[in-house]
């Protein structure tokens, strides 16, 4: 049932990347009432240290705890004209398309459009 429920609110172009969902909020009670459906499905809260399913991450760089099996890594583009980024990664994970929240919708992937630790350069 908790997985159908985030299923029904992913999408794959915008807030899932097949192992991390983030949900938006523009309010404290927006992101309260997301996690309380969340833990009512039974994820643990955002406190609850190690075994914690979910991390609060602001727009300003403000993050809870960050449990050791997340981390935030440094993306680079190929393309030079693009910025560098920051994104939420799952250590040791097999996803290696990025999530795009930008208008445009095309998801960069590692090797072919982006590179992040530990580099594997441009596949060509």
């Amino acid at each position: 049932m908790a997985g159908q429920y985030l299923l029904n609110h992913s999408d794959p172009n915008r807030n899932f990347d097949g192992e991390i969902m983030a949900f938006g909020a523009m309010s404290g009670g927006d992101i309260d009432t997301i996690i309380n459906n969340l833990f009512a499905y039974g994820y643990n809260r955002p406190d609850s240290g190690e075994d914690t399913d979910m991390v609060i991450s602001s727009m300003m760089g403000g993050t809870s705890f960050m449990p050791s099996w997340l981390e935030l890594v440094d993306v680079t583009f190929f393309d030079e004209t693009r910025p560098p980024v920051k994104a939420w990664k799952k250590k040791d994970s097999g996803v290696y398309k990025l999530l795009n929240f930008e208008a445009d919708i095309t998801l960069p992937t590692k090797g072919y459009e982006c590179d992040w630790s530990p580099h594997i350069g441009k596949i060509s």
